[in-house]
């Protein structure tokens, strides 16, 4: 899957048709999401300038996307800024959609594990239980918000070629290995004597 094909597929997600679609509990999340602060005054500064991301939002989606991909701390960083990336270039529907995700994951702690902390606030082991229970859960908008989530994370980071190493992948050929084509084309032969031949025969 190319990087249009899954922005594509991540702006299909990212809509409140598409929340809403998934019944009364996509209705709720996002009623939760817009009663939920925005601001980002006791998160850390970022090192990088972003386009898109608050500070709040970067570190929801760094810290959420090394827990699902299962990454160092280290690589926060480099995946945040990729991810920013990405979403300057969705449409600005979507684009408020992603605002309102990474508000209830971080705060949905409150509503659905019944925890006074917030989930960048989570021990390591709490986060893999908080996200486990995104993923598994009988609320199909928790479902849908999942799975743009983990698709953000695993496109900010596959897309560096950081991670090429990792996966075996030695970067792409075009422009770089020249391409031969392995196909023995026939001669043209004109309609007339094909004809002819027929007759012939």
């Amino acid at each position: 899957m190319d990087d249009r094909t899954t922005l594509e597929a991540l702006r299909l997600d990212l809509t409140r048709r598409r929340l809403l679609q998934t019944g009364f509990g996509g209705v709720l999340l996002l009623a939760f999401g817009a009663v939920l602060p925005s601001g980002c005054a006791r998160y850390s500064p970022v090192e990088r300038s972003l386009r898109f991301l608050t500070r709040k939002e970067f570190a929801v989606v760094t810290q959420a996307g090394v827990r699902i991909l299962g990454l160092p701390d280290s690589a926060r960083e480099s995946l945040g800024g990729s991810i920013d990336g990405l979403l300057v270039d969705l449409p600005p529907t979507s684009q408020s959609q992603a605002r309102l995700m990474l508000r209830v994951v971080e705060h949905g702690t409150i509503l659905f594990d019944l925890k006074p902390r917030r989930f960048t606030r989570l021990t390591p082991v709490e986060q893999d239980a908080y996200l486990r229970g995104w993923m598994e859960s009988t609320l199909g908008a928790r479902r849908v918000i999942f799975r743009a989530l983990k698709a953000l994370a695993a496109l900010g980071y596959y897309a560096q070629t950081a991670s090429f190493a990792e996966i075996g992948y030695d970067g792409p050929w075009i422009g770089r290995i020249e391409a031969t084509g392995r196909v023995a084309h026939e001669v043209p032969v004109d309609l007339a004597t094909v004809l002819a031949a027929r007759r012939a025969s």
